[in-house]
């Protein structure tokens, strides 16, 4: 009876989509403020803008009835196994996060993205860029970004860019970039520029929202959100 009942232990165990950790850290990211949290095997690593980042071992696991749960000292965490949208970009993601982290409380999204797809598919072609994170583009501003191959160009608003991307364990990273150097018209052009050039200079999660859109997802909860581009003479 004791040796079912390990067993039945590890297979519970095996199946929690959390301790797929050891392959894969676990993340989750909020807005609201913008916060970011990364599980695996050795450490829980919270991130914000605003405070340095707190790091702790991480835990043994603790499979609740709807899914996992840490609590250390400092972070204790709460996976919940329904699906949760970030609210910026509408990308939906498999499970609802509650962090808390010195007696703070955050509410966000993780699990990757609940569209399972193949990166380098889903960034190919031409893309029209609609928000910096979370930003909309400025009026009447040409974003772009084309990813063909292994190459990548576009245009800032005021400064077309160009160089190589390569595709790592599902996250895109692209550069070094090189732009020519026309000068933004306007504090607002000179802002939406650097977003653009900083997010892209790194590791980008890929994922479609449910319009279909590409989102790109760096630190701190930051997205690129992409519409498909129309071809030229369609309206």
């Amino acid at each position: 009876m004791k040796t079912m009942l390990a067993a039945a232990v590890a297979l519970t165990a095996l199946a929690s989509p959390a301790l797929a950790q050891r392959d894969a850290p676990y993340k989750a990211v909020g807005t609201e403020p913008f916060w970011g949290l990364t599980i695996d095997s050795r450490t829980m690593k919270f991130e914000t803008p605003d405070r340095r980042p707190v790091i702790v071992a991480t835990p043994r696991v603790i499979n609740g009835f709807a899914g996992e749960i840490y609590k250390t000292r400092r972070i204790d965490v709460n996976i919940v196994h329904r699906a949760c949208s970030d609210g910026m970009s509408d990308r939906t993601y498999r499970d609802t996060v509650t962090v808390t982290v010195d007696g703070r409380r955050y509410q966000g999204c993780g699990g990757g993205s609940a569209q399972a797809e193949n990166p380098r598919s889903v960034i190919e072609g031409n893309w029209q860029v609609q928000s910096i994170g979370g930003v909309p583009v400025m009026r009447g501003s040409n974003v772009t970004l084309s990813f063909n191959g292994n190459r990548v160009s576009g245009n800032t608003g005021c400064n077309s860019l160009n160089g190589d991307f390569r595709m790592e364990r599902g996250f895109l990273n692209a550069g070094p970039l090189a732009t020519t150097r026309r000068a933004c018209l306007g504090r607002y052009a000179i802002t939406q520029e650097r977003n653009l050039l900083d997010l892209l200079g790194q590791r980008l999660s890929v994922s479609r929202n449910r319009d279909g859109k590409l989102v790109l997802s760096g630190r701190a909860g930051k997205t690129l959100v992409l519409a498909p581009a129309r071809a030229p003479g369609r309206r």
